[in-house]
């Protein structure tokens, strides 16, 4: 009986190191979230060509007839993201997410994250001469009332990593169709900023 008893702790005692070593694995993914990247955000507008709305506390993005008429443009600090998560090449982002609030939605459709390889001036950038950001879609999102919304950002950060690792990058949202939709900002009263989630292996 003795002899039953030893194996049938032995087998226990061998399913809950092998639970822990699941447990140690998982600790090797990590997470890190802050809006403390995001150094400026900002709306340009078709309409205004030359109005700056960098201090507004809405990211308006339109479109008519799935021609953009209003972007809202957003950087980041790329070294303090990757000193956070001690980041070495693209390859050891696992998945970002990039996180906005709609506060205001006039029309329901998709709206598309874009990658920009720059910074720019939050209280400077218009419409005219505005930059030329990635034609690539990195995420899409469907808006239709309003609350948070994520967009997969996996590609845009891997971008940023890969392209410039002491400069910032920006994420470009542009509506689709005749969406139209106000993102709170970084100066939102209520705080719902927007906020990059960035997940990495620790080797």
């Amino acid at each position: 009986m003795l002899e039953v008893f030893s194996l049938k702790y032995m087998s226990k005692l061998a399913c809950a190191l092998a639970c822990a070593v699941l447990m140690v694995g998982a600790t090797f993914a990590m997470g890190w979230s802050s809006e403390k990247i995001l150094i400026g955000d900002s709306y340009i507008d078709k309409g205004a060509e030359e109005d700056n709305f960098g201090t507004e506390e809405i990211l308006w993005v339109s479109s008519e007839e799935d021609d953009p008429v209003m972007e809202a443009w957003l950087y980041f600090d790329t070294v303090k993201l990757i000193d956070a998560l001690k980041i070495e090449s693209p390859d050891d982002v696992v998945s970002a997410t990039l996180k906005v609030y709609a506060g205001d939605v006039e029309t329901a459709g998709e709206v598309e994250l874009h990658f920009y390889n720059e910074g720019f001036f939050e209280d400077s950038i218009v419409w005219d001469g505005k930059p030329d950001y990635d034609e690539e879609v990195d995420g899409v999102i469907e808006v239709d009332e309003e609350g948070w919304y994520e967009f997969d950002a996996t590609n845009t950060v891997k971008k940023a990593i890969e392209e410039c690792t002491h400069c910032p990058f920006s994420a470009v949202l542009v509506a689709k169709g005749d969406a139209s939709v106000g993102f709170a900002s970084k100066e939102d009263a209520d705080g719902n900023v927007p906020m990059l989630k960035v997940t990495t292996i620790d080797e």
